[in-house]
C-alpha cells in the first residue's frame, strides 16, 4: 500500500540528528519533500521472527533506541493503516478492529519516518501503553486542513486533510479533533493515506450520508488509490466495517449486533 512502501537509507546531506551511526541494520523509510497535505514517507515494519531486516537504515534505529527518552516522547506519532505482514513483531502495533492498525512512529527533523519497535521502547524505558498514549497525544501538534459539508439527513459531513503528517491518524483523537462527544461514534472513510471524512452519528438516517460521503472523497483525492474502500463505525476506540448494499443510490447499512443496539439508542431524525 502507499502509506508503507519500500524502505530507503536517508538523503544524502541530511544525517540524522540524533546521534552518530553505530551500524545496526534496520528499515527506514520516507525523506524530505513530503510537503504540507502529501503524507511523508513513512517506514516500512519489521521483518518478522527473524528479527529486523537488512538494509542501510540499521544505523538510524540503533541510534534512536539510544536517543534521550524526553527527546524521543517529543517525536513519537501514530499512523493508521491496514494490517498485513510488513507490520509484523516487533512493530509496535494497535488493532483498531479487524481491518485497520494504528502504528507508532518516531518523526524524525528531515521528514524520515522509523517505526517503533519493542526492543526501542524498552531502551527508552517506556511501557507499550506510554508509547501509545504518548504518541496519540502528539498529534494534537500535527496540522490538517478540516472542511464542513451538509450532508443529507440533517447530518454534517467533516473532511480532514493532512498538512505534513497523515490526517487518517487523526482517526485515534476524532472526537477531540472535531470537538465533539461521540456517544454514538461516527461513520468514516479513508478515501486515501492523507484524508479522513467522519460523520458524527446523531440520529438514525445515517444511511442517507454514506453516498455523499465517498463522493466527497471521491471529489477531494481526485480517485487516487483509498487506504480503505470500506465504510466503517468508529466507536470507542475501534474501527468496525460495515456492510453496505446500494439500491440505486441509496444506500442500506448493516453492522454487527453492538453496531445495531447503539443505533437504536439514537433518534429517528
Amino acid at each position: 500500500m502507499a502509506m508503507f512502501r519500500r524502505n530507503r537509507p536517508p538523503a544524502a546531506g541530511q544525517p540524522a540528528q540524533y546521534g552518530p551511526p553505530t551500524g545496526q541494520p534496520v528499515a527506514v523509510g520516507g525523506g524530505p519533500g513530503s510537503g504540507p497535505g502529501v503524507p511523508p514517507g513513512a517506514v516500512g515494519g519489521a521483518a518478522g521472527p527473524g528479527g529486523p531486516a537488512s538494509g542501510p537504515g540499521g544505523d538510524l534505529r540503533q541510534m534512536l533506541a539510544g536517543a534521550p527518552v524526553d527527546r524521543v516522547r517529543l517525536d513519537l506519532r501514530l499512523v493508521v493503516t491496514r494490517p498485513g505482514p510488513h507490520l509484523a513483531p516487533p512493530a509496535m502495533v494497535w488493532p483498531l478492529g479487524d481491518e485497520l492498525v494504528a502504528v507508532a512512529c518516531v518523526k524524525l527533523p528531515d521528514g524520515q519516518i522509523v517505526t517503533a519497535e519493542v526492543p526501542m521502547a524498552q531502551a527508552w524505558g517506556l511501557g507499550a501503553e506510554d508509547v501509545w498514549l504518548q504518541s496519540a497525544t502528539n498529534l494534537r501538534g500535527e496540522h490538517f486542513a478540516r472542511s464542513e459539508f451538509d450532508a443529507p439527513g440533517g447530518a454534517d459531513m467533516y473532511a480532514f486533510v493532512g498538512q505534513g503528517w497523515p490526517a487518517t491518524a487523526q482517526l485515534t483523537r476524532l472526537g477531540e479533533a472535531l470537538g465533539a462527544d461521540l456517544p454514538a461514534g461516527a461513520l468514516v472513510a479513508f478515501p486515501d493515506d492523507n484524508t479522513l471524512i467522519s460523520v458524527p452519528i446523531r440520529n438514525q438516517r445515517i444511511p442517507e450520508t454514506v453516498s455523499a460521503m465517498f463522493a466527497t472523497g471521491h471529489e477531494l483525492t481526485r480517485g487516487m488509490p483509498p487506504l480503505s474502500p470500506r465504510a466503517y463505525w468508529w466507536h470507542e476506540g475501534v474501527a468496525e466495517p460495515l456492510d453496505v448494499q446500494w439500491h440505486g443510490q441509496q444506500a442500506h447499512v448493516n453492522g454487527s449486533a453492538r453496531f445495531g443496539q447503539v443505533m437504536a439508542g439514537v433518534p429517528q431524525r
